[in-house]
């Protein structure tokens, strides 16, 4: 065999499987040689306050406030901060129409994307914890009780939640996401938290501006600098509906790697062995998923261009067979399986727009909902704005 076809081999085959098999065996390897453990108190009960960015949730916000205040918490431990991000339908009417005395409704009149209005919100802050929820996110009724537990360790400083997907290959992702953020958790940090549901104590909690950079990685990782632990809490669950379109999930997804690449830009210090566990995460988590794409079709142009003159007929084979995948209809008689194979190379082609985006220096920063059946299957999407 020649070199080119080992090289090729390596880049189709032995690549993922070390990046979404090795990888997670890893942790857990790790985690069962070398655990190390933290004190969650269940009674624990800090001031919290909810901060919610929405753009046009006019539908969805008003149930999303009255759940968050109903929580299974001390209501004078608890409030509420909604900023409506450029919204231009009833959001901000929809969310005081919950008539609450805990909860504040901040309109900003340009939509500038989530980590702007979160900076906006943060001085209103009131809590010792600060905790960020998506709008299309239900939390369970314990679910703060768990997320807060954590912080009665002083070297925590940041918890993420545990995202549920209802059905559909989403929901087997987020099973095998919430897997390894166990893991993770148990031998120090996660490799950034969910912006589904998480929280930060409050002095750890950095939005300052970086064009493009996603707030939820951006945020944790920031707590995580001066040497707290990002951890895990898998009591605190919060479910979604499954994206309801390719192309929402498409954008969804590009916004996520290109928006991670920006924030890991900017905190190259995290990345240094020193720091701890952190740095081995974030490139076997984040990086390693990110590169996976580009160079599994190095891998299949190695092996396949031998059989043509022409590479880039190897290459836009390739590309051609990933863009048949994802245009055909979901009603094939493969079913689930069919879905699956789907959901993967949708995920990896919008890695490789979110790769091309980041170096081309394309931000995406607002977002829009991507819209459902009806108001409780919406859910919200980060889409360009560029």
């Amino acid at each position: 065999m020649r070199p080119r076809h080992l090289l090729g081999l390596g880049g189709l085959i032995v690549f993922p499987l070390v990046t979404y098999a090795g990888y997670p065996a890893l942790v857990w390897a790790v985690a069962r040689l070398r655990p190390r453990t933290y004190s969650a108190d269940r009674g624990h009960r800090p001031h919290v306050t909810f901060v919610i960015a929405a753009h046009n949730e006019a539908s969805l916000i008003g149930a999303k406030v009255r759940d968050t205040l109903e929580l299974d918490y001390p209501l004078s431990h608890l409030e509420c901060i909604v900023v409506c991000d450029g919204c231009d339908d009833d959001t901000a009417a929809s969310a005081l129409a919950a008539g609450d005395s805990r909860l504040q409704v901040i309109e900003i009149p340009r939509h500038g994307g989530k980590l702007a209005a979160i900076r906006v919100a943060i001085p209103h802050a009131r809590g010792e914890v600060i905790a960020f929820t998506d709008a299309n996110s239900r939390l369970d009724r314990d679910a703060l009780r768990h997320l807060v537990a954590p912080f009665a360790d002083p070297a925590v400083v940041v918890v993420s939640g545990a995202k549920q997907v209802r059905d559909g290959p989403e929901a087997i992702y987020w099973r095998y996401e919430r897997w390894i953020r166990t893991y993770e958790s148990a031998t120090g940090s996660i490799a950034g938290a969910d912006g589904s549901l998480y929280a930060a104590r409050a002095d750890a909690v950095d939005a300052s501006s970086r064009p493009g950079a996603a707030d939820d990685l951006l945020i944790s990782l920031r707590g995580a600098r001066a040497g707290g632990r990002i951890v895990f809490a898998p009591g605190a669950k919060t479910t979604e509906a499954a994206l309801p379109s390719a192309a929402g999930a498409f954008a969804a997804r590009t916004r996520t790697t290109s928006g991670g690449l920006f924030a890991l830009e900017s905190l190259p210090e995290l990345f240094h062995p020193r720091r701890g566990d952190l740095w081995w995460k974030l490139v076997g988590h984040k990086l390693l998923r990110i590169a996976a794409p580009p160079v599994m079709a190095a891998g299949a142009v190695a092996l396949t261009a031998p059989l043509s003159r022409r590479p880039r007929r190897a290459w836009g084979g390739a590309l051609g067979l990933a863009l048949a995948l994802v245009a055909a209809q979901a009603g094939s008689r493969l079913g689930p399986v069919w879905d699956l194979v789907r959901f993967a190379v949708l995920a990896n082609l919008s890695a490789v727009v979110g790769l091309v985006r980041y170096i081309a220096r394309r931000p995406i920063d607002a977002w829009s909902p991507v819209r459902g059946g009806d108001a409780g299957e919406q859910c919200s999407a980060q889409q360009s704005r560029n």
